[in-house]
């Protein structure tokens, strides 16, 4: 069955893209509390809870890629050109965060993230693909190495979806979920849940899958559902406390791909709040803003303090600031990378 076009005339979705950025926002914060600011133990291993976001962005990126590409893949050459957009998008501001990086790591004095023998890896992208022993270099970017991993399997879990069924896509995650976790059981990896570097690219494929599987729930099945914007926002609020909470990892991953079907279901037919040029730039942005903001980090909460002999309590006051700045270079990122 052809999909049909959702409640938005255009076809767009753009309040499902927005949380593209906010989920960014989140990681960043993240970060900076576990890598910059002087807080107790229990405060990092709090902040770490937040981890299965990460499904939220691989369940999104199967969704996008389903509306873009569902009746788009039916040759070598349909897959070619794919992957050359694909790459596009990601590759070339990848590459620049690299080299940054790398000549951080060439004049840092100690540089915790340089690892030489990692530079290949990063460059062919295959950094999250247990190629290296630490997370390396630009250290969020292990998930662009996952998404590069799934993007590249999308034929394949494009026949799989196609053949389940309508329904029966919807198991494929679930079932996915085995033999990932028997390969982190048998080679004595830590939880395939929290995986980055020892292979996150598997940790991508069940909430990728659902993404993919949700898609073809949203716009055919429920085509004419539409959910009401305060239980799709709702979910999207709780979705912080829950894991700062400590439901289960598993448990988040199937929430976040809930999450991802009502506020594609909550798209208003005509163009809302979400569709204005300032959350637009926001959402076009967030990709940039998940590449740089441990830059931003690095330069504000460390390197600012340190030069300036500041307190630590500076770190805090420089927080927003730098999320501020962030954002600003995240824009600027995306119009010309």
């Amino acid at each position: 069955m052809r999909p049909n076009t959702h409640a938005n005339s255009r076809g767009s979705f753009d309040v499902l893209d927005f949380y593209r950025f906010g989920g960014a926002l989140i990681v960043a914060i993240e970060h900076f509390i576990i890598v910059y600011l002087p807080v107790s133990t229990a405060t990092q291993t709090r902040a770490l809870l937040v981890q299965p976001l990460m499904g939220f962005f691989f369940a999104l990126s199967g969704f996008v890629i389903m509306h873009v590409y569902d009746r788009r893949m039916n040759s070598l050459g349909d897959y070619f050109d794919y992957m050359q957009k694909r790459l596009a998008r990601i590759y070339p501001l990848h590459i620049a965060t690299l080299g940054l990086a790398i000549l951080w790591g060439l004049v840092a004095a100690h540089s915790y993230w340089f690892v030489p023998d990692a530079i290949i890896p990063n460059v062919l992208l295959l950094h999250a693909w247990n190629t290296t022993s630490q997370l390396t270099f630009d250290y969020p970017s292990w998930s662009v190495s996952a998404e590069f991993f799934v993007y590249l399997l999308f034929p394949v879990f494009l026949v799989a979806v196609n053949r389940a069924g309508l329904w029966g896509a919807l198991l494929l995650p679930v079932l996915s979920i085995i033999p990932v976790a028997w390969v982190f059981h048998v080679y004595g990896f830590r939880s395939w849940t929290i995986a980055t570097y020892d292979f996150g690219c598997l940790r991508a494929v069940p909430s990728f899958l659902a993404g993919m599987a949700i898609y073809r729930l949203a716009m055919v099945r429920f085509s004419n559902l539409v959910v009401p914007g305060w239980a799709a926002h709702g979910l999207a609020v709780a979705t912080v406390p829950m894991m700062l909470l400590g439901v289960p990892n598993v448990v988040m991953l199937g929430v976040f791909a809930a999450l991802v079907f009502l506020l594609a279901c909550a798209e208003p037919k005509q163009p809302g709040l979400f569709s204005k040029p300032l959350f637009r730039a926001l959402a076009n942005c967030s990709y940039g803003f998940y590449m740089l903001h441990a830059f931003v980090g690095l330069a504000m909460l460390h390197l600012v303090p340190t030069y300036l002999h500041l307190g630590d309590a500076w770190a805090f006051v420089l927080v927003v600031p730098a999320l501020v700045m962030t954002t600003v270079l995240s824009i600027l990122s995306y119009h010309y990378f």
